[in-house]
């Protein structure tokens, strides 16, 4: 499992505010959709031996689109809260600290 990621992420202006939060949930929507061909594959060895090591570089066609509809996800959310001049950074660190008091670090 990846221990931390450092993104480098450019925002830019897309639609209506509504159409900006709805291209969230849609984004969202299209990872469950890749999520679910990774799940099979894996379950599915014989199909593809490379899900394992790829981390969605390209050598198993599963990841990579996850990879990318993940992407399209964190671009969207990132737009969004440009929008609205969000403190991400700030937001991030407190998201980190409810996960810690619940637990979820080692």
């Amino acid at each position: 499992m990846t221990e931390e990621y450092s993104l480098t992420i450019r925002p830019f202006a897309m639609g209506t505010p509504k159409e900006a939060a709805v291209k969230v949930l849609e984004e969202a929507a299209e990872s469950f959709a890749e999520y679910q061909g990774v799940a099979y594959c894996l379950s599915c060895q014989f199909i593809c031996a490379d899900c394992e090591t790829d981390r969605g570089h390209g050598k198993c066609a599963y990841k990579h689109n996850l990879a990318d509809e993940i992407a399209d996800t964190i671009q969207a959310a990132c737009n969004l809260a440009a929008r609205y001049d969000l403190d991400l950074g700030a937001a991030m660190e407190r998201c980190e600290q409810r996960n810690r008091e619940r637990g979820r670090y080692e």
